[in-house]
């Protein structure tokens, strides 16, 4: 009786790939279309880092234009299409999903002032939902930085370090860390220091893409 339901809505409230916004097919139960499924098929992703994470997809093209309307253009739904996709990775990638916790790396106070939300956030409660894993809010912000996206490869580092503390006890846990975009790895590797500061047993992170940079290998 359900899938009958679901069904009659898909005739009614036709469903749209979640990146191109064309039509899928009737009942199929997919959150892209053919098309965007063969060119992401095609790409080699996700990344794995030797530095213990993954990125999804090359911050370009279709998933460029779909992070930047996500932050800048108010489309918090797509955090539900990354994070289903974020998990179906890491289901994919072979791990088991016994952490005690997902973390989003946390905004700057003028980031979400600007966007009234925290894209990875609102990622990572999809994420700890797909895969059963209790969100928490322990990482937190507590220096205001410049943006990352306006320096250099050579100052992200410097720039980021000491923002974020935690409030909490982590100790001994396991962490599933969530971001939208991997570029140098600055701001993952700063709340990993700072989380494994705390206590944490160990970190694993996702983030939705990665600039690929011309030294990348």
């Amino acid at each position: 009786m359900i899938k009958l339901f679901e069904n009659i809505l898909d005739i009614i409230y036709p469903k749209s790939c979640g990146l191109c916004g064309g039509l899928l097919d009737f009942g199929s139960g997919n959150v892209l279309c053919k098309d965007c499924n063969r060119r992401l098929e095609k790409a080699d992703f996700p990344f794995k880092s030797s530095s213990g994470g993954i990125s999804l997809f090359p911050y370009s093209g279709e998933i460029r234009k779909r992070i930047i309307e996500l932050k800048y253009d108010g489309r918090t739904e797509l955090c539900s299409l990354f994070g289903f996709l974020m998990a179906e990775a890491f289901k994919k990638s072979g791990l088991t999903a016994d952490f005690d916790e997902v973390l989003a790396v946390p905004a700057s106070k003028k980031g979400f002032k600007a966007r009234g939300y925290n894209q990875a956030e609102l990622m990572a409660q999809e994420v700890g939902r797909y895969l059963n894993i209790p969100t928490g809010s322990e990482l937190v912000r507590i220096k205001e930085t410049l943006p990352q996206n306006k320096l250099d490869q050579s100052k992200r580092a410097e720039n980021i370090k000491g923002a974020f503390g935690v409030t909490g006890d982590l100790r001994n846990k396991k962490i599933l860390l969530i971001d939208d975009i991997y570029t140098t790895g600055s701001t993952i590797n700063e709340c990993k220091r700072t989380l494994m500061s705390a206590g944490a047993e160990s970190i694993f992170y996702i983030t939705a893409a990665k600039t690929v940079l011309h030294n990348d290998n």
